[in-house]
């Protein structure tokens, strides 16, 4: 697959590295470790038992109390195995990556414009990316997903997220020790997920949907995006007679354009736009009852 020029834009966030460099990056990020937590008593304290505190080593805070099961995974030793693994697949050569330093939390976005596809299909090439996040006040904690980026949007904004690649660990010994083989395989499978994706969208194409009005397809949309605001800005952008596809480009156009959305939101569209409208057998339309 050929590589592709990438517009700017949201684009602006990202930067070239290595895999070095994007290490050095990652090592900056806030650590954390296990802390004893004490009661007081008559005024003598004693540490609680199988109850210890999560602090963050760079700003001194607990930010959770933990069992003894939890084990911490810090941002540097999530993301670092992410890295290592790319290299190894040796698609390191032209990334891009933006991290979200958030303190307690951290995202780390790649970006692949060497991994393409959907070339000269209905809603344009697509480039594939990759999201991990980690996190140090909540106890499911590490995530990884694959995501899309549309390359004809005009910000190249337009992620959309793959359920079926995807990973994920407790902060707990047992998911911990098996991580670096895990992360290693899900790249893998990213790499040979192409004709899969394909498939999906040639579906998507065929599966052609013809609303009776304008009404019905507001409806439609603003139940699949839980807004019928939302549904309204969406059915703006489509024909009433449409795809799967076309439907689902709509919705996170949306997501990625429409202004002062909380990310929170954002992910909650594109999950709706991959759940109820790709990857679902077939989008049947609102029908409007009519007086007699």
């Amino acid at each position: 697959m050929l590589g592709q020029s990438i517009s700017t834009g949201y684009l602006q966030r990202y930067r070239d590295m290595t895999a070095d460099e994007a290490r050095s990056v990652v090592r900056g990020l806030d650590g954390a470790e296990i802390v004893p937590l004490y009661k007081e008593s008559g005024g003598e304290y004693s540490p609680l038992e199988n109850i210890h505190g999560l602090r963050n080593t760079a700003t001194g805070k607990v930010t959770m109390s933990v069992s003894g099961r939890y084990h911490p995974l810090t941002h540097e030793e999530g993301f670092v195995p992410v890295l290592d693994a790319i290299e190894h697949a040796g698609i390191d050569r032209n990334m891009k990556m933006w991290v979200g330093d958030h303190r307690d939390s951290a995202e780390l976005y790649i970006l692949f414009p060497d991994l393409v596809f959907n070339e000269d299909r209905d809603g344009g090439t697509m480039m594939y990316g990759l999201r991990f996040m980690n996190r140090y006040d909540v106890k499911t904690s590490f995530k990884g997903q694959v995501f899309c980026w549309r390359l004809a949007c005009a910000n190249g904004s337009t992620h959309g997220e793959l359920g079926e690649l995807s990973i994920s660990a407790y902060h707990v010994e047992s998911h911990i020790q098996n991580l670096e083989g895990e992360i290693s395989g899900f790249i893998t499978e990213m790499l040979s997920s192409v004709t899969y994706l394909d498939s999906i969208i040639d579906t998507a194409i065929e599966s052609q949907i013809e609303f009776p009005d304008y009404t019905s397809l507001a409806q439609t949309l603003g139940e699949i995006t839980g807004s019928a605001r939302r549904g309204v800005a969406v059915a703006d952008m489509l024909p009433l007679e449409t795809n799967r596809w076309q439907v689902y480009n709509a919705i996170t156009e949306h997501a990625s354009h429409a202004p002062k959305m909380s990310w929170k939101t954002r992910d909650r569209l594109l999950d709706a736009a991959e759940r109820r409208v790709l990857m679902a057998d077939s989008l049947i339309p609102v029908m409007i009852a009519t007086a007699e």
